[in-house]
């Protein structure tokens, strides 16, 4: 019997391979040292688009912040770089084709998302094409004026902040 475990959003899962099927079982803190399991937190990736003094903004359509408005992204996948991870999410999210600019910062608070300890990696990123659209998780997109944003999802009000000292350097 093989053994493989993942982390979602601060939730273990133990995987059991037999033969063709996989069983699926959430462990308890007491189990996770006799496994020589590990809390690991999420990997997430936030975009950050301007154009003419206004801000790329998704409006949520799920939870957690359903109905508020956020930074288009989402969670890095497995075997993608973080580069290509937010790339994606913006597209899936906004139908914008990107390009990673720069990198603003790394979020790593453990209280920032509801769901669990998400680490979100934060880009600056120019649009090369693609059609502004609400998709994927996304009830709406639009650029909203920086000097006045509507409530944010998460911690995108720091990151935003953050975002605005180091374009005014």
């Amino acid at each position: 019997m093989t053994k493989k475990c993942f982390c979602i959003s601060g939730k273990i899962f133990a995987l059991n391979l037999f033969g063709k099927r996989y069983s699926k079982k959430i462990i308890k803190k007491r189990y996770l040292k006799k496994y020589r399991l590990y809390l690991h937190p999420a990997l997430a990736v936030d975009g950050i688009i301007e154009k003419d003094n206004k801000i790329l903004l998704i409006k949520r359509k799920n939870n957690p912040f359903k109905g508020c408005f956020a930074l288009p992204g989402g969670f890095v996948e497995c075997g993608e770089t973080v580069e290509e991870a937010v790339v994606r999410e913006i597209k899936e999210e906004t139908g914008l084709i990107t390009k990673v600019k720069s990198l603003l910062g790394v979020y790593s608070s453990p209280d920032r998302d509801p769901r669990g300890h998400v680490i979100s990696i934060v880009f600056v990123l120019d649009v090369v094409g693609g059609e502004l659209k609400a998709g994927d998780d996304a009830k709406e997109a639009g650029f909203f004026d920086l000097n006045n944003l509507p409530e944010l999802a998460f911690d995108h009000k720091k990151i935003i902040e953050d975002y605005m000292r180091w374009k005014n350097g």
